[in-house]
């Protein structure tokens, strides 16, 4: 008797989206570090080159302006995210036209590279975060945030306002893609405006109301808050403008791509 031939198993839209992501995510990988565990290492001595930096170059104004806070802890709670948000928007930028080949299949849309994307920075910067925690709990430094909760719910809206502006600009100089260049030079002056240096409070009162215009400046000011005790924040800084500058730049992008994802498809 011969013996019966298996059907073919017949996936869920779910798990072709999940087996669709999960090999995106892996392509990704293999991609930023080329198989080279240099690259591993890099997205680790980024962040504490610039903190072992900025320690040496600023370390005088720990005992002036931060008071009960230490400085190297103070500026890992800004170095670290402020990066994320970086990456998240560069590269999420890049991601639909760096995998437009991918799209002749059709279980693959242009919005699940930004996804993928989104996961695998989120997961390495979540996993530097914590490895330089752990170094500079070793070292003696303080190392728990004191409200892990709200600290964990301000670090979600700053990744999802990263990779809403990822979005935006993805969609957006698709068919512009010279615009991307001063998307990124724009990071560069963002980097100092964002509070990550200096604590909020110690900056000149003539420049603060133009730099609150900032809502990355919100976000870091406010994890800040979460992580230390005795850390003052200053009373402008507002959550729920973060959460509103979020919430509109993700409809936005949404909307847009919504409109123009055929196009993307085509280019």
């Amino acid at each position: 008797m011969s013996a019966i031939p298996d059907r073919p198993v017949k996936r869920t839209p779910w798990q072709v989206q999940r087996a669709v992501l999960f090999a995106l995510f892996v392509r990704e990988l293999k991609t930023r570090f080329g198989g080279r565990w240099l690259g591993v290492f890099w997205v680790l001595l980024e962040p504490l080159a610039h903190l072992t930096i900025l320690v040496l170059i600023f370390g005088f104004i720990r005992h002036r302006v931060l008071p009960g806070v230490e400085f190297p802890v103070f500026l890992l709670t800004g170095l670290v995210p402020f990066f994320l948000f970086k990456n998240l928007t560069l590269r999420l930028m890049e991601s639909i036209t760096s995998n437009q080949g991918l799209f002749g299949y059709r279980q693959v849309k242009p919005f699940d590279p930004l996804v993928s994307r989104a996961m695998l920075e989120v997961s390495l910067y979540s996993v530097v975060y914590l490895i330089m925690l752990g170094v500079l709990g070793w070292l003696g430094f303080t190392f728990l945030p004191v409200r892990p909760l709200e600290l964990l719910a301000i670090s979600v809206l700053l990744i999802l306002m990263g990779a809403s502006l990822g979005l935006l600009f993805a969609v957006t100089t698709h068919e512009f893609p010279h615009a991307r260049s001063f998307v990124r030079i724009v990071f560069m002056p963002l980097y100092l405006m964002s509070g990550v240096v200096f604590p909020v409070s110690a900056l000149p009162p003539s420049v603060l109301p133009w730099l609150l215009w900032n809502p990355v400046l919100h976000a870091i000011e406010i994890s800040r808050g979460y992580f230390f005790a005795q850390y003052h924040v200053i009373p402008s800084v507002s959550g729920t403008y973060v959460a509103a500058i979020t919430l509109i730049v993700l409809a936005l992008g949404m909307s847009l791509y919504r409109v123009r994802r055929h196009k993307l498809l085509a280019s």
